[in-house]
């Protein structure tokens, strides 16, 4: 694959997220598009192509049985969350954000998965309320929700306090599936992209 088609990738798909990077060191600048993330949200399916690769190059796997699985989500506040497993070692419950554009995760959590942050990449990411902070770009292992499970996830961790949540479930990891969001019955229903 060549240069310009890996960047080309990498621009739509940082054009598909709300939460964007903003400010990266060394590296190819992402966007945000508050629109296509507000299609996803109405919708409940992924628009924009779906890249492969990871920042580092690494290839991100998807882990699933066919058909559709039915992942049930808890509910805090106005805040859907999900209770995943990183790296077959620690369970996390985090919250599910279709608007921002990787996955994040605190310091703590990094820590504890033996994430060293030092070399990484440092970015600058938005919030929803309109503030700025700063992060590492890392990449998790393994992401298990449910019975699905992908690996080589692009993801930031956090400089700061994420108010007392473990970290973000976003579209670095939903970006791999046709996924839908049901706030009533408190579910997010994941099918494989073909």
């Amino acid at each position: 694959m060549n240069i310009l088609r890996v960047i080309f990738i990498l621009l739509v798909m940082s054009f598909a997220s709300g939460c964007a990077v903003i400010k990266t060191t060394g590296g190819v600048v992402g966007a945000a598009a508050k629109v296509a993330a507000g299609t996803v949200k109405v919708t409940g399916k992924v628009i924009g192509a779906t890249a492969m690769m990871t920042a580092k190059g690494v290839k991100t796997v998807v882990n699933m049985a066919a058909g559709k699985h039915v992942v049930s989500l808890a509910k805090e506040g106005n805040s859907l969350l999900v209770d995943a497993l990183l790296n077959r070692k620690i369970k996390t419950r985090l919250i599910l954000d279709t608007g921002c554009s990787d996955t994040q995760i605190s310091r703590e959590v990094a820590r504890k998965l033996g994430i060293k942050t030092s070399g990484a990449r440092t970015v600058l990411c938005q919030l929803a309320n309109g503030g700025c902070v700063s992060g590492r770009e890392v990449n998790i292992k393994e992401i298990r929700v449910g019975r699905v499970k992908i690996y080589n996830v692009k993801a930031v961790v956090l400089d700061s306090d994420l108010g007392g949540n473990n970290g973000l479930l976003g579209m670095s990891f939903l970006n791999n599936f046709i996924f839908r969001v049901d706030s009533e019955k408190r579910e997010l229903v994941l099918q494989r992209r073909i």
